[in-house]
């Protein structure tokens, strides 16, 4: 907690108490460094969000002295598509790098994020030495004819763009080091203390698991502070703007690779030179936003190619009334569902319900990736489960979703069939659909009676 404390109180005396459009205000014309810290495979899972159990001083210090958004969500509940969506600006089926890890060539005119910071005068960093693991991850779909990344540093005076990625909460295949981790702990979290959904059971197993996960996130706080005291280190804290996000959902079953909150609603933390402080917001903003939000608070304008809003830094900003996000293949699991997800009420279309949530990926059945799979399969066979643990095994899914978020936010309770909500389901689906066309969606086309269906080569892609 000390070190917390004193980590922070340097970033808070150096943010300014002013608006955030004076961040490129005449009188400043400094441009400030952007260090965007981006955490893997969690959900709103800080103390500061509420979690219980869980102990996250730097980053509830960091909330504190900015920006806390409680409603961020990224494009896709998958890694490389929700960060193709994050470097391009745009939406990840707009851009054809819907599908995990495809590696496609990108349009004529596309640029990554990095490119317009570079041209403004930017140093695009990336990774930091003070974290152990790799902190240097892209993993991007969409391949352009242009460097991501520079290798030179920054000249006196001249800003910087740096991304950090935090693996520690990334669960490996057949990798030990969530329970080395907990084992080696003085203080874990207790199993005691946690709130488990109620999607899945509350037994000792499932306790432990999630107590485990939740130390990832400890130790994600922890490697939070090191990078802050390195740039306070460097004389470089002074002038930053700090982005803490999660890059998609949790990593537990309905999490991550799956459209559910806990798969595309994550942490968004801003702070630093120019951030109101103490703030928290329920505006509905998404990854293509923070992109745009990005420039806008490095002072460069819009590129046409941009399908987002930046969020700060932008006088002409309102607030949006629906975010969109998609999955597709995911590692060898071939699928297709879209999402709209407004302020009260959330609608998913399966345009491929014959696949299963439980699709029997062997990324997800490896040692060690989703450990509950195996007991929580057998609860279900034996009969053990509710209805609403048992619906992620079913043999199919339905093809339309739609959620009372406000009455229902775990999302048990699927309304597509209730009377009462027919109006707004048609119009939450006809806006979903009308976004489809307006993003040329690259997964689906049109069918000869008007309808969207998946392209038949998104049906028979494969990892490459």
């Amino acid at each position: 907690m000390k070190h917390a404390r004193t980590v922070l109180t340097a970033l808070m005396s150096a943010a300014m108490v002013v608006s955030v459009s004076s961040v490129i205000a005449a009188q400043d014309t400094t441009r400030p460094n952007i260090v965007l810290i981006m955490a893997e495979d969690i959900g709103n899972d800080l103390a500061c969000y509420g979690t219980e159990g869980v102990k996250t001083p730097i980053l509830d210090k960091l909330a504190d002295s900015g920006i806390r958004y409680t409603r961020f969500y990224t494009n896709s509940p998958i890694c490389s598509p929700s960060r193709t969506a994050l470097m391009l600006g745009m939406y990840q089926t707009s851009s054809n790098g819907h599908n995990h890890r495809s590696k496609v060539e990108g349009a004529p005119g596309l640029h990554y994020l990095t490119h317009y910071l570079r041209q403004a005068g930017y140093v695009n960093r990336l990774g930091s030495k003070v974290i152990k693991r790799k902190s240097g991850k892209t993993d991007i779909n969409v391949q352009l004819d242009e460097r991501m990344f520079d290798k030179s540093k920054p000249k006196s005076g001249q800003p910087f763009f740096q991304q950090i990625q935090l693996q520690v909460t990334h669960r490996q295949a057949n990798d030990s080091r969530w329970q080395d981790l907990r084992a080696s702990k003085k203080n874990p979290v207790k199993t005691a203390e946690v709130e488990i959904p109620p999607y899945l059971p509350d037994t000792p197993e499932v306790r432990l698991d999630w107590a485990t996960y939740l130390d990832q996130i400890e130790q994600a706080d922890l490697e939070t502070g090191l990078i802050l005291t390195d740039l306070k280190r460097k004389a470089e804290l002074e002038n930053s703007i700090v982005i803490w996000i999660g890059d998609n959902g949790r990593c537990q079953i309905r999490g991550k690779g799956y459209l559910y909150e806990d798969g595309i609603r994550c942490p968004l933390i801003i702070c630093g030179k120019g951030i109101e402080r103490g703030k928290v917001l329920d505006d509905l903003v998404s990854g293509i936003d923070l992109t745009a939000t990005i420039l806008a608070l490095a002072g460069i304008e819009l590129p046409p190619q941009m399908q987002g809003q930046a969020f700060l830094a932008n006088p002409e900003y309102q607030k949006k009334d629906y975010v969109f996000c998609a999955r597709d293949r995911w590692d060898e699991i071939v699928d297709c569902s879209r999402v709209i997800v407004g302020k009260r009420y959330k609608y998913i279309y399966n345009f491929m319900p014959e696949v299963p949530f439980d699709a029997g990926q062997k990324y997800l059945d490896a040692d060690n990736v989703r450990p509950l799979l195996p007991l929580l399969r057998e609860m279900h066979k034996r009969g053990k489960l509710t209805s609403e643990q048992s619906y992620f095994f079913r043999p199919s899914k339905e093809i339309e979703q739609f959620y009372d978020l406000d009455a229902d936010p775990w999302e048990l309770n699927n309304l597509a069939a209730s009377s009462e909500h027919q109006n707004k389901r048609a119009e939450l689906r006809e806006k979903l659909f009308q976004w489809i066309g307006w993003a040329n969606d690259h997964g689906l086309e049109k069918a000869p009676d008007g309808s969207w269906k998946p392209k038949q080569e998104e049906r028979t892609a494969r990892s490459r």
